[in-house]
């Protein structure tokens, strides 16, 4: 009886589903076989019944091509459902082709997003296809990049390089470093891209926010883009984290000297992807971050580079080169343009953080403090503004105050800073701790407190340009 219903709703819904799709164009020449199969078809997929679904859809694929994209949009999740129903590995293998089938006839009979549709393909193909054909899955991500270097998803481009990985493990001399390093450019630059595109588009939304202008459509398409965001910036760390295992400074000094540079200093692209690799940070054994900037040839690419086209790439490239120099000044004031170029407020609140860096060595802690606090306000969800911070105001020991109390409260306001690093951002939260437990020990002494009438929870207000209220707490661990 139950089932009964159930058919009789479908029925229901399939009825008046046709008579909204008889209404719209791409309905009107299609048979009345074909809109019966679609309607019933459509009506399982939106119950997620997708098994069940097949059938309907099985005959639209086959009989209905033309009659809407959607048989190819909803053809994809209805068939890997039946695969992963299916228990014999021969009918498996003719529902995988089948799958492929769908994406080669949507770009036949739909050909507007063709580099898009290869790439759901490839993505495909990467979960179906056996060890063996790894090098056709790679071509296939390969084709899709090639015909369409941005619109894809944060997915694509995450498996995308996961293929290049396993393409260079599997034979690193068919599959060499160059190889990695020229897709690993060209995935960067589409994340950065599309990155730099959702950025915008989110701050133009905030700016109507903020002047209370913004519709509901508006706060939910900011929602959808910091999603999709929150997804490319995910990726992004993933595989600068694979990177990095790979692209030790020796290596790059193969790609990277004298006669490459001679060679290709008048490319753009050549530069920008040269600079971005060489000064890309990695943990040594130590834990340590260290980059390639040291090299004698990252000098010559960062100065062509910014000679040809300033932007925040290049600007921060001679950031980095001044602050190990210890060019202050330059360091600051190249961060500081880089930091007013760049579209990311990730990698703008870094180029504030290192300009600050480049004001705390110099011993300008006012600067250097304004610079921590510009860097938390951009990203407020990184804890390294808060260290910077810390430091900042360790550094002032002697600096505020009359007495000896008072010249080492300051060591209570960097580790509050710490403790706020280590709520915001599990990431720094072991360097954050190795910091407590130094400064802890250069704590005001206890019994020199009581002398000056400070005792165990007191408020003190730390003067001057630190203007901090700290806890008295001779108990810190």
């Amino acid at each position: 009886m139950m089932k009964t219903k159930n058919i009789s709703l479908i029925v229901f819904f399939a009825l008046a589903f046709y008579q909204w799709a008889f209404a719209q164009g791409g309905f009107q020449n299609a048979s009345e076989d074909c809109k019966n199969n679609y309607s019933i078809f459509y009506e399982l997929y939106k119950t997620r019944n997708y098994v069940e679904a097949f059938e309907g859809w099985k005959y639209t694929f086959d009989n209905c091509k033309e009659m809407t994209k959607n048989i190819y949009i909803y053809g994809p999740t209805i068939v890997k459902a039946k695969i992963d129903a299916e228990k014999d590995q021969a009918k498996k293998r003719e529902l995988t082709q089948l799958l492929y089938r769908i994406y080669d006839d949507r770009n036949k009979y739909f050909p507007e997003k063709e580099g898009y549709v290869i790439g759901l393909k490839a993505m495909d193909m990467m979960t179906y296809e056996p060890e063996s054909e790894m090098e056709t899955v790679f071509n296939t991500f390969q084709k899709a990049l090639e015909l369409e270097t941005f619109e894809h998803s944060a997915a694509f481009f995450n498996n995308y390089f996961i293929m290049v990985i396993r393409m260079y493990q599997k034979d690193s001399k068919k599959f060499g470093l160059d190889k990695v390093f020229e897709t690993f450019n060209l995935i960067s630059e589409a994340l950065e891209k599309n990155n730099n595109n959702y950025n915008r588009q989110i701050e133009e939304i905030q700016q109507k926010i903020d002047l209370n202008q913004a519709t509901d459509k508006d706060l939910k398409t900011k929602e959808r883009l910091e999603k999709e965001l929150e997804n490319y910036t995910k990726v992004e760390t993933n595989i600068e984290l694979q990177i990095a295992k790979i692209a030790t400074c020796d290596r790059l000094t193969v790609l990277y000297n004298d006669e490459t540079f001679n060679a290709n200093k008048n490319d753009i692209n050549w530069l920008r992807r040269a600079a971005k690799l060489l000064q890309k940070e990695r943990e040594n054994e130590d834990g340590e971050r260290e980059s390639c900037i040291t090299l004698p040839i990252f000098l010559k690419i960062a100065n062509e580079l910014n000679k040809l086209e300033p932007s925040a790439t290049s600007s921060r490239s001679l950031g980095k080169i001044a602050l190990y120099n210890k060019d202050y000044n330059l360091a600051f004031e190249s961060f500081k343009k880089a930091a007013e170029l760049e579209a990311d407020p990730v990698k703008r609140a870094d180029d504030w953080r290192r300009a600050g860096e480049a004001m705390l060595r110099k011993g300008q802690l006012e600067a250097a403090k304004a610079a921590a606090l510009k860097s938390i306000q951009i990203n407020s969800k990184s804890g390294e503004g808060y260290i910077l911070l810390a430091q900042v105001y360790a550094a002032a020991e002697g600096v505020c105050g009359n007495n000896v109390f008072e010249k080492k409260a300051v060591y209570w306001a960097a580790i509050d800073k710490l403790r706020a690093a280590i709520n915001t951002d599990p990431n720094v939260a072991n360097k954050a701790r190795k910091l407590i437990a130094e400064y802890s020990r250069r704590l005001p002494d206890k019994g020199i407190s009581f002398q000056f009438n400070w005792k165990q929870g007191d408020k003190y207000t730390i003067g001057c340009w630190i203007n901090e209220t700290i806890t008295v707490d001779f108990d810190i661990k």
